[in-house]
This record gives C-alpha cells, structure tokens and sequence, in this order.
C-alpha cells in the first residue's frame, strides 16, 4: 500500500469510499450517491485535485482518501451553484445541516484555519497507518504552499475519529451540536 496523488482515474473509487464510509453505507442509492459525493467529495476533485490524495493497494485501488479546499470562498461559490442544488432536492435535511456548518466555517478561517479536509478508509485497511500517512502527506502539500492551517470537523460520538485527530496534532477549537472542529496551524504569526 502506498500514498500517491489523486488521479482522474480514481474519481469513481473515491465516491466508492465515501458511501461506504457514510451514514449511507447500508442503503446506497443514486440518489444518496449523487447527493452525498455532492457534499463531501466531488466539489474537491472537480476544483481543487492538487489537494486531494489517495492511499492505494497493490493494484493501485484507491482504498482511502484525504481530500483537501484550500480556496474556501471558491468552495463556497462552487458549491452554492454547482453542488448544493441536487442536495437540497434530495434532501432538504442534509442541505441545511451543511449549509448551517458552512456558515460557521467563517469563523475558522478568521483565526487561520484557511483550509479544510476530509479523510476517509475503508474498514479493512484502518488501523495501518495509512490515515496517518495521508494526513502527513496532505499537510506537505500544505505546508509547501504556505497554507496557514486547516480544520476539520468530526461527530461528537466518533471516539475513533476524534482521537486520530488528536493524536495527529489536531486540538478542539470548537463544539457544535453534533460534532467537533479540530484545526491544526502549521504557520503561526511570530
């Protein structure tokens, strides 16, 4: 298994982690495809690639991802008129839920969490390193671009996510009803 850059030829295998690895996982639809990837991965594989990196098996298979936007208020115009739609459509619920923590991104970037991401594995290849491995690699890719520091957010009740986050660096820099805003600075104001 090895770390390398996403590859237009990974985009389907990426939207396969991301519902396997969502809320949705028992009941894949293309509906709760279309709307999920719409959310969480395929805004940064259209628009920000560079940003984006896969773990892969022997067969060079995506089995996890790290997905990074860098450029958040071009995130938010992309997704309010490329994304968000067919989310709202499908489900109207997951549509306010997101747009309400986008609104509260603001915040973060305000105290120099300019960045945010994504990171997801499936089941069988976790606990080997390789989110650890992802994250590191994103975090160069970061870091070489002179990103000022990123966040991510995860559930309130996801023991296994929040220590990962932690034990990466990552401190709890805000509480929302459901979840915890982790963000790590990798440049600082001297």
């Amino acid at each position: 298994m090895k770390i390398r850059p996403y590859e237009k030829k990974d985009f389907r295998y990426v939207q396969d982690i991301c519902m396997l690895t969502s809320k949705y996982s028992e009941e894949i639809s293309p509906s709760n495809r279309a709307f999920w990837c719409a959310m969480y991965c395929d805004y940064y594989l259209d628009n920000q690639p560079d940003y984006c990196f896969v773990a892969v098996d022997d067969n060079d298979l995506p089995i996890g991802y790290v997905l990074c936007a860098v450029d958040l208020d071009d995130y938010a115009e992309q997704m309010q008129e490329n994304y968000l739609p067919l989310v709202r459509k499908v489900s109207s619920g997951d549509y306010f839920h997101f747009v309400a923590e986008s609104k509260v991104a603001e915040r973060y970037v305000r105290q120099g969490y300019t960045a945010h991401l994504h990171i997801n594995i499936l089941e069988e290849y976790r606990r080997q390193g390789l989110g650890t491995e992802l994250l590191k690699t994103l975090e160069q890719k970061l870091t070489d671009t002179f990103v000022e520091g990123a966040y991510i957010i995860c559930g309130k009740n996801s023991k296994i996510a929040r220590a990962f986050c932690e034990k990466n660096g990552y401190e709890d820099i805000d509480y929302l009803a459901n979840a915890i805003v982790y963000g790590k600075k990798f440049y600082t104001e001297d």
